[in-house]
């Protein structure tokens, strides 16, 4: 056969097939010499294209299989036979997959080697490799991502299938599950007989009793621990035999959420029961779903037997406890019923307010829920009630209070000062009538400077406290004061509260304090001075009781009249100085002594031996208008005569700017209608104004110029007069001048039994003795009693008195004070421990009554004594005093 028909014979042959087959040149160039027509049903290529033009096949290849294409050309020849699969692009430029197998052969026996190829299109085989690797892929990653634990056993129980989640929720590796029973591996010892009788059915019959259902079970892990969970199994065909699937999925957390889930809505119902108040659920139709026991109560039953009533049929039963609904009275009138049911069957609205009978008060509210029912709650509001009726009261008490106080308060808005309230109190200060209208507070500030500086610090620490400003009334006048405020919020706005204090009080006060200090410097001044002149008047005593009692017995015994008159004339000036040293005792005296029966015009006459001088040098004519026989005053004498000395100096300094002549008046009368001594000091000055006149025995207050005066005269007057149970008045003075008017009480004196000889005028002879440290006065007080008929022995010390003492007893004891050695204190605790019975018989005589240890001594002993200088009356009458008590107790021990 030629080549002609061979080739048509192979065309003929290969067009039947669906295979390309071509010889190609191995060397440079790779010229096809052969391709079988069926190429161009295969690639849409003519097969001329492949044998004419050299690298057309190699040029069609996709660009990423020619490496791989041209090292399987160059292997080949070694390897003899090779198969590569390609991609190769088809004439309509779609890529089809092609896999040629290669063989070197020698096609004319020449030696000349070429490679003869076998293209077989595997696209469609290669697409179905595709989707199968891609439907493995997807089964593969549906496994790995699944959250449930996958697993695959065959008919035996063996695992065939253990996905990553089996791994993390059973804790065993694939590799590791993977051929090893499943009952080994994750079912607890107490449920692995039940599967193995479960698998032996489904080997038997190939069916699954608990097949494509939901179960919950318990699950084992690797480390022997157990879980809930949810299995689902079913069987399945691969190939001649079945596989059992099953999907696992770990309920822990659900279990735990569930068990959290009723334990909170048991929590819930127990805490809804437990509410005092009532709680019910209804459903779209108003029929109860639940409620809780206080919510059953008032219809007496229990809370399940209330489960679908409505309120049409709770309504009757709960109205029998009704007082008021919704603000209504609705006790005893059962046609409101209905009423009462629709109000209740009512969502979102206003809280229904009711009273039940007992007193007590509830709120009812329902509202909606998202499926359409509702949810009622019925709150006991007994003590909310109770409050506010409370506050109610507290506020009208508040704004009583506020109404009546005298404290002003008021109310403005911190913006521009609008008053919100005033209380009357402040409209008083402000003399303001209640506000109509609007009005700021602004304009009450006189400088708005100060005003700025008030709201700056509100504003800045939310509160002043004693701002001091100058405000402006309503008619203008002008005040200080003192302002403390807060600033609050109130409904929505800062709101200042407020409290004016009027400081002009306070002002006259701090002013009248600096007065009284600067008075309190001059009394300091006058006390000092006090003490100056008790000092002066107690180093004046003693000499002054010796001339006293000398020039007394000088004249009583003086033997011719010229001698008696001189002693006379040395008497009285040494009675005046006494007097004049006991005037100044007075002054001194800061306590007053035991009152006793005192002569009025006797005290006159002693001041004016005072402030006679003074009243000369001033040349004032002084006129006493004294009536005879005036009732004494029960008084302490020295501040009467303080009294006296004081209304003289007072007059004195009236007359100092008046016209001349100057006089002064001083004169006293008896009214016998109210049993009273009056006594009147008269100048013709210029006389006291008004205004002064009411307050002119205030202390401290004077007129005189700063050092020319206290202001301590009149009020120590006044205070010392009303102490005796007398009064001290200003009158007027005709044809000017002043007049200061005291009336006492008088004193009545009882009568004086008369008695005949010594006795009579010094009563009996008695033996005394005399304790003091000054010779002289000792000797002198020695011969007045002797004079008088008593028996006197002197002693110079205590501790010598104590001497004698021992030897003899006296009626009647004298001792000073103030002596070394053993004082009168001393002496007279040891009379009272040793000689009890002289307790009462002694008697002191001291210059030094000021000393604040000789007044404690003398109020301790309550003893009666004599001030130096001693008169000798006063010492005569003391002595017969003491001797009444007990004479003709003289003798020898």
């Amino acid at each position: 056969m030629d080549e002609p028909h061979r080739r048509a014979l192979l065309d003929f042959a290969v067009s039947q097939t669906s295979t390309v087959f071509y010889i190609a040149d191995i060397g440079t160039g790779r010229r096809t010499r052969f391709i079988s027509d069926n190429v161009e049903w295969l690639t849409g290529h003519p097969a001329s294209a492949f044998t004419d033009q050299p690298g057309y096949g190699t040029a069609l290849l996709h660009p990423d299989d020619r490496p791989a294409y041209f090292e399987a050309i160059n292997r080949v020849h070694e390897a003899g036979e090779l198969t590569i699969e390609y991609r190769f692009r088809r004439k309509d430029g779609a890529w089809a997959w092609i896999r040629d197998t290669l063989r070197v052969v020698d096609t004319d026996g020449s030696g000349a080697m070429a490679v003869v190829g076998c293209m077989l299109d595997v696209t469609a085989e290669r697409e179905a490799v595709a989707r199968v690797d891609t439907a493995e892929a997807v089964t593969r990653a549906l496994l790995n991502s699944a959250m449930d634990a996958i697993l695959a056993t065959d008919g035996d129980g063996l695992v065939v299938e253990f996905n990553p989640a089996a791994e993390r929720m059973f804790g065993y590796p694939r590799a590791a599950a993977l051929g090893r029973p499943l009952a080994d591996l994750i079912i607890p010892p107490e449920y692995r007989e039940r599967h193995a009788a479960g698998m032996r059915r489904f080997r038997e019959s190939g069916e699954l009793i608990l097949g494509n259902r939901r179960m919950e079970v318990e699950a084992m892990r690797a480390d022997g621990s157990t879980f809930p969970a949810e299995l689902t199994i079913s069987a399945t065909d691969a190939g001649p035999s079945q596989l059992v699937i099953g999907e696992v999925r770990d309920i822990s957390e659900r279990m735990a959420a569930l068990n959290e889930r009723r334990r909170l809505i048991q929590l819930m119902t127990d805490a809804i029961e437990s509410l005092p108040d009532g709680f019910v659920v209804s459903d779209s139709e108003d029929r109860i779903l639940f409620c809780n026991s206080a919510f059953a109560r008032p219809y007496d039953r229990p809370p399940h037997a209330m489960v679908g009533l409505t309120p049409d049929d709770v309504a009757p039963a709960f109205f029998r406890h009704l007082r008021r609904f919704d603000g209504r009275l609705v006790e005893g009138d059962r046609t409101l019923v209905p009423w009462v049911a629709q109000r209740l069957r009512e969502v979102g609205g206003k809280p229904i307010e009711l009273e039940l009978i007992d007193g007590s008060w509830r709120e009812i509210s329902r509202h909606r829920t998202s499926d359409g029912g509702s949810v009622t709650l019925r709150a006991d509001i007994t003590d909310r009630k109770r409050a506010e009726l409370a506050l109610r009261d507290s506020e009208a008490m508040i704004r009583r209070i506020l109404e009546a106080a005298p404290v002003t308060v008021g109310m403005t808005r911190a913006e521009d000062g609008l008053i919100l309230y005033e209380s009357p109190a402040s409209r008083r200060l402000f003399l303001r009538d209640p506000i109509v209208g609007d009005l700021s507070a602004r304009s009450f500030f006189v400088d708005p400077g100060e005003r700025e500086r008030y709201v700056e610090t509100l504003y800045r620490e939310g509160g002043v406290d004693a701002f001091e400003a100058t405000f402006r009334r309503t008619d203008g006048s002008q005040f200080s004061a003192a302002v403390s405020a807060r600033l609050i919020d109130y409904q929505g706005e800062k709101v200042v509260v407020s409290s004016v204090f009027d400081l002009t009080e306070r002002r006259r006060v701090e002013a009248e304090m600096a007065r009284q200090r600067e008075a309190l410097h001059q009394s300091e001044k006058l006390s000092a001075l006090g003490e100056l002149l008790a000092g002066v008047s107690h180093e004046l005593n003693n000499p002054l009781s010796v001339v006293v009692g000398q020039a007394l017995l000088m004249r009583e015994t003086a033997t011719d009249a010229k001698t008696a008159e001189r002693a006379r004339k040395i008497g009285e000036a040494a009675d005046r100085c006494a007097r004049i040293v006991r005037t100044f005792l007075a002054m001194a005296r800061q306590q007053p002594t035991e009152t006793r029966p005192v002569d009025v015009n006797a005290t006159i006459e002693a001041a004016l031996e005072v402030t006679g001088y003074m009243l000369r040098t001033a040349d004032i004519d002084i006129s006493l208008e004294l009536t005879p026989l005036v009732p004494p005053i029960l008084a302490d004498p020295d501040q009467i005569n303080q009294v006296v000395t004081n209304l003289i100096v007072n007059a004195q300094h009236a007359l100092a700017g008046a016209a001349r002549p100057h006089r002064l008046r001083l004169m006293t009368s008896h009214d016998r209608r109210t049993d009273r001594v009056i006594l009147k000091v008269s100048d013709n000055g210029n006389g006291v104004p008004e205004a002064v006149a009411s307050r002119i025995f205030e202390p401290f207050f004077t007129t005189k110029e700063v050092g020319h005066g206290t202001g301590l005269g009149l009020a120590i007057t006044h205070r010392i007069v009303e102490a005796h149970g007398g009064n001290i008045a200003l009158e007027e003075t005709p044809g000017g001048g002043a007049t200061f008017v005291l009336q006492f009480p008088a004193h009545s004196m009882p009568a004086r039994r008369r008695t005949d000889g010594a006795a009579t005028a010094f009563g009996p002879a008695l033996s005394v003795l005399v304790v003091d440290d000054e010779p002289e006065v000792a000797e002198i007080v020695s011969d007045v009693l002797t004079e008088a008929g008593h028996r006197v022995a002197v002693a110079t010390s205590g501790r010598a008195a104590m001497e004698k003492l021992v030897y003899r007893r006296y009626d009647v004891v004298l001792s000073d004070v103030r002596m070394p050695d053993l004082d009168g204190p001393a002496l007279y605790d040891l009379l009272e421990d040793r000689y009890p019975e002289l307790r009462d018989r002694v008697a002191f005589i001291t210059g030094d009554t000021m000393s604040p240890a000789i007044r404690r001594f003398l109020d301790r002993c309550g003893r009666p004594y004599l001030e130096k200088p001693v008169v000798p009356a006063d010492l005569r009458r003391l002595v017969a005093q003491l001797g009444g008590r007990g004479a003709d107790r003289e003798g020898d021990v």
